[in-house]
């Protein structure tokens, strides 16, 4: 933009009960900008308290910047002290938009300074107000998940199944280490804590009985749940938030495309198709670490063990625990891709998502965890 040599002026007309401000000239920071303006407009304010409204013209203004951006908005902070009202309809349309950005900006301060020094039960109504909104998204969340879904079985979604085969290759193949080392130290200190307590009774062998039923039935699904909600879901809500703030999940409407089938629908299918293989995978690792320990302690044979195992552990164990896992895989996908598409177009709003993705989708885990235990015991499972 190239700078006129007119001068930047400024008119005031005070009439009753309004200022009208016009603006001339080129409003660029040089040696003839009037850093009085904001100033004067303010001791105008000051002293005349019959003013109620201030308009602001710049019809003739032929170039600006943010420096004219800047006494705009001091002017505006000095209506706000007065309680007067500042008329921005003569402004561009651009300057319109970013005094808009700077009061959201400057809001948002503002709601940090009063969660900061506000009462105890100030804290606790806006933190439950803001769980009951949240709990609200997450529902109207999943039921566009469960549209997708059935969409796909109608076979009408649109998506990519490499998509859904990356996402099976990075949350099944690539996560078995973790879930290996993980789920093979929980069975190790089942079997500790239990051969510590047996012994007491002369009724080591039934080490395999504990062990394997708890693996199998609930501790393995758990943790394996938990291992993918810190890594799978806290990876999906980043993908998401990171997609959002570089606008490209706008870019897929504008195509016609919807983000519920293109981005979330693979991430959900994968994540629900690898859990329950997971999971299995995790209950040879956990009896695997309680047979080391029942060797390694009570000189129990392998052969005894895994005896022990075949006998105590049914069907129903192995079937509760699978279903299980593809509950947890389903909240780990959702609230990771929830909390991925809810996210601010800010780098500190893709940090913020991802942390509460993990956070979020661990107490959903347990509480499902607890639900279904009861429901089992219910059941005679």
């Amino acid at each position: 933009m190239s700078v006129d040599n007119t001068r930047p002026e400024y008119r005031l007309q005070h009439h009753n009960t309004t200022l009208d401000i016009d603006l001339l000239g080129d409003w660029i920071r040089d040696s003839d900008y009037p850093d009085d303006f904001d100033d004067v407009v303010h001791q105008i304010l000051k002293k005349n308290t019959d003013i109620k409204q201030v308009n602001i013209c710049m019809e003739q203004v032929i170039h600006w910047n943010s420096a004219l951006l800047t006494s705009v908005l001091s002017v505006k902070n000095s209506c706000q002290q007065y309680q007067v009202q500042l008329d921005t309809c003569q402004l561009p349309a651009e300057m319109i938009r970013l005094i808009d950005l700077s009061s959201k900006v400057l809001r948002r301060d503002v709601d940090d300074h009063i969660s900061k020094n506000s009462s105890f039960l100030y804290n606790v109504g806006s933190n439950a107000i803001a769980s009951v909104k949240e709990v609200g998204e997450v529902i109207a969340f999943i039921s566009r998940a469960s549209i997708a879904f059935f969409s796909m079985l109608r076979g009408k979604a649109v998506y990519r199944s490499s998509d859904t085969l990356l996402v099976m290759q990075q949350t099944g193949a690539e996560a078995m280490p973790i879930v290996s080392l993980l789920n093979f130290l929980v069975g190790a200190i089942l079997g500790y804590i239990g051969a510590m307590q047996l012994e007491k009774f002369g009724a080591e062998i039934f080490i395999g009985d504990m062990v394997g039923v708890a693996m199998t039935r609930e501790i393995a699904a758990i943790i394996t749940a938990i291992i993918m909600a810190g890594r799978s879901g806290a990876a999906f809500a980043a993908q998401l938030g990171t997609m959002k703030v570089n606008e490209e999940i706008d870019a897929l409407r504008s195509m016609g495309l919807s983000p519920m089938e293109f981005l979330v629908l693979p991430r959900l299918i994968g994540m629900m198709l690898m859990m329950p293989l997971l999971a299995i995978y995790a209950n040879f690792m956990g009896v695997f670490g309680g047979a080391l320990v029942a060797y390694g302690m009570l000189n129990i044979s392998l052969e005894q063990y895994l005896s022990v195992v075949i006998k105590s552990v049914g069907l129903n164990d192995v079937g509760a625990g699978i279903f299980m896992s593809v509950v947890f895989g389903a909240i780990v996908a959702v609230v990771g891709c929830q909390k991925g598409m809810s996210c601010g177009k800010t780098a500190e709003a893709v940090g913020s998502s991802t942390t509460s993705a993990v956070v979020t989708a661990t107490v959903i885990i347990f509480i499902c965890a607890a639900i279904l235990t009861v429901v089992y015991g219910a059941l005679g499972i």
